[in-house]
């Protein structure tokens, strides 16, 4: 779009684009939104850690009276693998003369090498681990799309701030340009009654026409002062100029491409849309767990056991006489709290999917009125742009129908009025119409435009 703009001098043109680029490299906001997927991620890998081997030990000593009553030390390691198996190794060694049966060894110990393994029911197609693992993965792909809405929310606050600039900043450039057509006009004037050529009621017409745009002036420059400040206030990079920032930079024209022949794919892969198909991913996996605690549980426990000095000569017959076995059935009984759970969980789902649809056309109705009220605004302008030029037209006219001495110079200076205001007028529109641009990208959540 081709905006009418006003000669400015030495001051360094900041782009909408550019000020994005500036915020998302080193606005604090930025940065600690683009931390929350390492952080999830990091997350993901803390689940991981059911995946852990781990290595216990113990030892208990009981000495009295010079009498050794009993010693007992063992160590484990536990190897979690895939499906609900763990491998297992065990060291043992006993001695005193106190000793329970079931805890003597060799004087050397014994070691054991075996596996625990679920045969059915629970554990068998999904355990807690992998649904663990599983439901923190969906947690790191949610935080990805959350940074993605929080960047764009950012982003549109920043973006409102811009337009809110750009308007008070080309008010006051059409106040200045209007007044020192007015002082020109007055010293015009001033001379002109000195020679004879002019009324005193003129020259009181312009004094007055100055006075008065002087005061809408002075504040314009206070609400631009103040809107400045509010775009510096996103600025955190090095080159930020402090008190100067209203006298260094000025807005720039060009508003960001508007997205009509991608927006519906932009709806489709809409950030909130793929959370809530996160969230019925994590439900679904929730979903498994409970029905998987529907089942019986039947867990073998198999460890070959040896000499701890021996265990080299390993063969068949000292796997079969050295061994412990262990077995272990469970069912619960009146599974009231997992078939509440799974209810829960299959409502839940249900739940989600009423929001993703819904979400999925609001989004769609939103976006589609957006873009043809940006589509109005651009008609507008263009018939806003006629109307100001027509409106130079008769200003041009009036003052040679004052020069001629067939008008005054009230209506010169009501004509010129109107002409300014219709001027301010048509950099409003501007920054609606790059506002409006702007809430659409972040209704879109187009961080990337």
């Amino acid at each position: 779009m081709k905006i009418l703009l006003l000669p400015i001098y030495a001051q360094v043109c900041l782009s909408l684009a550019e000020l994005y680029k500036r915020v998302l490299s080193h606005h604090p906001l930025a940065r600690a939104i683009g931390l929350t997927p390492l952080i999830a991620q990091w997350e993901a890998t803390a689940a991981k850690g059911v995946w852990d081997p781990t290595l216990q030990a113990s030892f208990t000593e009981k000495l009295y009276k010079r009498q050794l009553y009993y010693a007992l030390f063992s160590a484990d390691l536990k190897i979690p693998v895939w499906n609900g198996i763990d491998l297992k190794g065990v060291y043992e060694q006993t001695g005193g003369f106190s000793l329970n049966p079931e805890d003597v060894t060799p004087a050397s110990g014994f070691v054991g090498f075996g596996i625990s393994i679920p045969l059915l029911g629970q554990g068998l197609f999904l355990d807690y681990r992998r649904a663990a693992i599983q439901k923190a993965q969906v947690y790191a792909r949610m935080a990805v799309e959350e940074r993605r809405l929080a960047l764009a929310e950012l982003l549109l606050e920043i973006g409102r701030d811009y337009w809110d600039w750009f308007a008070a900043y080309y008010k006051v450039q059409v106040l200045s340009q209007q007044l020192q057509v007015a002082w020109a006009r007055l010293n015009f004037l001033r001379v002109a009654f000195a020679k004879g050529e002019a009324t005193r009621a003129d020259t009181l017409e312009g004094w007055v026409e100055v006075q008065a745009r002087q005061q809408a002036l002075l504040g314009a420059q206070a609400d631009l002062e103040r809107k400045a400040l509010a775009v510096q206030r996103h600025l955190w990079d090095t080159s930020n100029v402090g008190d100067n920032f209203s006298r260094r930079y000025r807005p720039d024209s060009t508003v960001p491409a508007i997205p009509h022949a991608i927006w519906q794919d932009l709806i489709a892969n809409h950030p909130k849309l793929r959370l809530y198909a996160l969230k019925k991913q994590e439900r679904q996996i929730h979903r498994r767990w409970a029905m998987e605690q529907l089942r019986p549980q039947l867990q073998l426990e198999y460890l070959w056991l040896r000499d701890a000095f021996s265990w080299r000569n390993l063969s068949f017959q000292s796997v079969q006489s050295g061994y412990k076995f262990g077995l272990t059935f469970a069912m619960p009984l009146y599974l009231r709290r997992t078939r509440a759970e799974l209810a829960m969980t299959q409502l839940q789902i249900q739940q989600i999917l009423a929001e993703q649809e819904f979400e999925a056309r609001s989004l769609y109705n939103k976006a589609l009125g957006q873009i043809g009220l940006i589509d109005s605004l651009n008609r507008q302008i263009e018939l806003q742009r006629s109307l100001v030029s027509g409106l130079w037209e008769l200003v041009e006219l009036e003052l040679v129908r004052y020069q001629a001495g067939e008008s005054d110079l009230f209506v010169v200076n009501r004509r010129e009025r109107e002409a300014f205001a219709a001027m301010s007028a048509l950099y409003d529109l501007y920054a609606r119409y790059g506002l409006e641009v702007v809430q659409l990208y972040a209704l879109l959540a187009w961080v990337e435009g």
